[in-house]
């Protein structure tokens, strides 16, 4: 009996699941949904995918990521982390060049004698008086070495000229005498990213060299691209064919100008420019003047002197003027520090600044007329930490929210076309020219880079496929793997911004 109740027990509870579990004439069949997210839930998405996949284990990624006209916040990652940017630093010093002394402010040099001339003599010295012009390079004058030096001596000919009694004598006193940035590294010194500062300066006080591989065994001809005596030049290169057994390098000895290159270059190199800076900047311009001058055809008796060097101060007073030059606006200069990545223009701005509105010409006043430009802007400086205008020292601290928040601040200005403008754009020019090439950000990302060693930076601004711009901040420190690889990261978030709706 207990056994017939235990069967028809479960053929009942089978036949009320069965009946459950049937569909009924009045049941709605409910298509499947899917999760969709909004723009801005897609992006944050995709780069946090991105990034948690990122060989980076050992490094920091910071990012920020807001819309331009609205403020809103897109996407945020370590954002108010202190890291150091490297050359994103000069997104600062531009944006306050720009502010502060507006984009049509040019540089001012006055050549003046303390003689006069008589039938084409000039009995006196050729003083120039330095005004921290960064300009006098071939970047700013189609690429060509002599541009500049030719224009000084064919304003020199025009006031009849044809021989200088005295000395070539220059002053750069607009400027204090500290020739390199805060923190820079001493072992780079020869490097042209650390060439030395001064009031006055030529050829952004480096010389490019080319190196030609000659017979194997033979020395290696080093051929100076700008021809001046002012460099002793010890070359101990040897042109050997395949691996060679000694690394080929390049110095200068530190407070001097004696230039060496030793080692062995590999034959099938070919061809290839490497670069030294010079020790005192305005010495080696009028001593460069002074080459000029006399292949000219101009005689010249005296000998190029750095004013410094004068028992008495020069009391302009008692001078006069002979023409006074005038350099690109800064609207084209901003440009030559952010699209190359120019450390010496920048530091340069960095002294203008203090000589234009501090109490001297140097970088430490030129950081204080910054931080009180920011803060008059509104511009968020908690803990922004600047010891430099150019990011080669490693003392500089910043957070991306900093970052994005000088961005914003020059996107709301008067002169933001002048500032976004000045940035490199991917795949076209600048420091990115090689980068994102065949991607929706071509010709769409303007940004500044930054990188030194474990150190890379990309900040800047893009525009989605509706034409929405968006302002960026992507900083990664402490990494091992090589900086190629983190670039790629960063160009594929570029790349995400851009492709938005």
């Amino acid at each position: 009996m207990i056994k017939l109740f235990k069967i028809i027990l479960i053929s009942t509870t089978a036949l009320i699941l069965v009946t459950c579990s049937t569909r009924t004439p009045c049941a709605t069949n409910v298509p499947k949904q899917k999760f969709r997210r909004t723009a801005q839930q897609q992006v944050a998405f995709e780069i946090d995918t991105l990034l948690n996949n990122a060989p980076t284990d050992m490094g920091w990624w910071g990012v920020k990521v807001q819309y331009a006209n609205t403020g809103e916040v897109v996407y945020e990652r370590n954002s108010s982390k202190m890291f150091m940017p490297a050359s994103n630093t000069k997104m600062y010093t531009t944006a306050a060049a720009l502010c502060l002394l507006g984009p049509q402010y040019r540089y001012e040099t006055d050549f003046v004698t303390n003689g006069s001339i008589n039938n084409g003599v000039l009995n006196g010295d050729l003083i120039i008086k330095g005004s921290g012009d960064p300009t006098w390079f071939k970047r700013s004058y189609d690429d060509n070495f002599d541009s500049v030096m030719v224009r000084f001596v064919d304003s020199i000919k025009v006031q009849g000229i044809t021989e200088i009694k005295g000395d070539i004598i220059g002053d750069d006193n607009v400027f204090d005498d500290v020739l390199l940035g805060a923190g820079w590294m001493w072992d780079d010194e020869h490097d042209y990213a650390s060439a030395q500062l001064s009031g006055l300066s030529f050829n952004e006080n480096y010389i490019d060299y080319k190196l030609i591989p000659s017979d194997v065994g033979k020395p290696v001809i080093v051929e100076p691209l700008l021809k001046t005596s002012y460099i002793n030049l010890h070359n101990n290169l040897t042109t050997v064919d395949g691996k060679p057994e000694k690394k080929w390098r390049r110095g200068r000895d530190r407070e001097t100008n004696n230039v060496w290159l030793e080692g062995d270059y590999d034959i099938n190199n070919g061809e290839k420019e490497t670069d030294i800076t010079i020790h005192n900047p305005t010495l080696f311009t009028v001593h460069v003047l002074k080459e000029y001058l006399i292949d000219s055809g101009i005689n010249v008796n005296g000998n190029p002197i750095d004013g410094d060097d004068l028992s008495d101060s020069i009391n302009y007073e008692q001078t006069e003027k002979l023409f006074t030059y005038i350099s690109h606006p800064m609207s084209v200069i901003i440009s030559q520090v952010n699209q190359p990545s120019q450390n010496f223009i920048a530091e340069t701005l960095q002294k203008t600044l203090g000589k234009e509105f501090g109490e001297e010409g140097s970088s430490k006043e030129g950081l204080k007329v910054q931080m009180g430009l920011y803060d008059s802007l509104g511009m968020d400086t908690e803990n922004l930490y600047l010891r430099d205008g150019s990011g080669l020292s490693r003392y500089n601290l910043i957070s991306p929210n900093n970052s994005v928040s000088l961005l914003q601040t020059m996107w709301d200005h008067e002169y933001r076309s002048y500032y976004i403008e000045s940035f490199p754009l991917a795949g076209v020019v600048g420091t990115i020219d090689a980068r994102m090439i065949g991607t929706i950000a071509e010709g769409n990302v303007r940004a500044k880079t930054g990188t030194m060693t474990n150190v890379s930076s990309l900040s800047g601004y893009t525009w989605t496929q509706s034409g929405v711009p968006i302002i960026f901040s992507v900083m990664v420190n402490n990494y091992i793997i090589p900086t190629s690889k983190v670039r790629k990261y960063q160009d594929q978030i570029a790349v995400i911004l851009s492709d938005m709706e």
